[in-house]
């Protein structure tokens, strides 16, 4: 009898074993199969005979992202326009999608939008995620994940979907430009195929499609060395709206001006002169300052708490964080200069205004708040 068992359990981790090997090697020969099904550059040229959207009325977008599960007050939602909830992820490279943590609350955040007439977007993306190629080349998953989001979208009742695919930036450059190289590649059939399936689950027009882009096409993978990844091929036809992350083009002082924003070199000229019209064009505002890369920022709330007497006027501060041997120079946007990015945004006839993130405002109550500037200075 114990023979008997022994003989059962030999041949049970022994069957075990052939089914991990088996799983393993059907997980190897679907990463062989992504690559050799990996389709090349698109040459596909987008024009308004191909697609074009409604246009989207002056002065009627104000939309803030919101993060880790931030639930915004009622008073926040009387402000805004739009709020976009980030971040939906690829779970892998053959279309599966997730939640960044934080979002239990999801559902409720959606319904208390629509409660203040307030449109909910899911955001896809983000930056410091790797978009890859085996998700984006390769017409299965690519088509999986479309369905996945549009199922998505369907679950929690989202007014739309705004497209955040940024370039990666990693420590390994060629791998870096590997990664990259899979916007300029494949970013176009995406986006087409996205507003085709959008269309056809809800009709056209029924659910909203934006992007968020960089504030200016450069890449920098060395002091000599700058690539543009997002290719001229009309992709934004496709979209309603595309989003200007405004923000993180530079540093100290130099962070998120009126002039990288509106100046004739600055943003919205470079991405105009790109091909996409003012009418589709929404500015991006930062409710952070900024020292230096990684954590060396500052919410705007609490810059105001270490200088609670700042002027309106003022946009930088010299400031020592516990873990810093010097104090460093933190560039923001104070309450003068968010009025006047919304007013030449209002001048310029464009959709409206975004800002990343919600988080880092005070309450909106307070007189220094910059959702309630940039609200009341959108509806002049």
């Amino acid at each position: 009898m114990k023979l008997i068992l022994l003989l059962i359990k030999v041949i049970f981790f022994i069957s075990c074993g052939l089914i991990n090997k088996t799983k393993m090697n059907t997980h190897k020969m679907s990463e062989i199969e992504s690559i050799s099904n990996l389709e090349t550059s698109s040459k596909f040229l987008a024009t308004n005979a191909h697609y074009q959207t409604g246009k989207i009325p002056a002065k009627s977008i104000l939309m803030g992202y919101i993060i880790d599960g931030y639930k915004p007050t009622e008073l926040q939602f009387k402000k805004m326009t739009h709020i976009a909830i980030s971040f939906l992820r690829p779970y892998d490279s053959y279309g599966k999608v997730i939640m960044t943590p934080g979002w239990e609350n999801l559902e409720d955040v959606v319904r208390i939008a629509h409660l203040n007439d307030v449109k909910a977007i899911i955001s896809f993306g983000g930056g410091g995620f790797k978009v890859t190629s085996e998700l984006m080349g390769v017409s299965k998953n690519r088509k999986k994940l479309i369905q996945n989001i549009i199922s998505f979208m369907k679950k929690y009742n989202f007014d739309g979907f705004d497209c955040d695919w940024e370039p990666s930036w990693i420590d390994n450059k060629d791998h870096m430009e590997e990664i990259n190289n899979a916007i300029t590649d494949h970013y176009i059939k995406f986006i087409r195929e996205f507003r085709e399936a959008l269309d056809a689950e809800f009709g056209k027009g029924k659910k909203s499609f934006s992007a968020a882009i960089l504030n200016l096409n450069r890449v920098w993978y060395s002091p000599k060395r700058q690539i543009a990844h997002f290719p001229k091929n009309g992709w934004w036809h496709f979209l309603d709206w595309v989003a200007l992350m405004n923000y993180d083009n530079d540093l100290g002082s130099k962070h998120s001006t009126f002039d990288s924003v509106f100046g004739d070199q600055g943003s919205v000229y470079h991405w105009n002169s790109f091909g996409i019209p003012k009418s589709k064009i929404v500015v991006g505002i930062p409710f952070y300052g900024r020292a230096g890369w990684g954590e060396e920022y500052l919410f705007y709330k609490d810059i105001i708490e270490i200088h609670p007497n700042l002027d309106k006027n003022i946009d930088v501060i010299s400031h020592k964080k516990q873990y810093d041997l010097f104090k460093k120079e933190y560039g923001f946007n104070g309450v003068s200069t968010v009025k006047k990015k919304v007013k030449e945004s209002n001048r310029l006839g464009l959709p409206g205004i975004m800002f990343w993130q919600l988080a880092g405002d005070l309450e909106v109550t307070h007189e220094k708040s910059l959702l309630k500037a940039m609200s009341e200075e959108l509806r002049k």
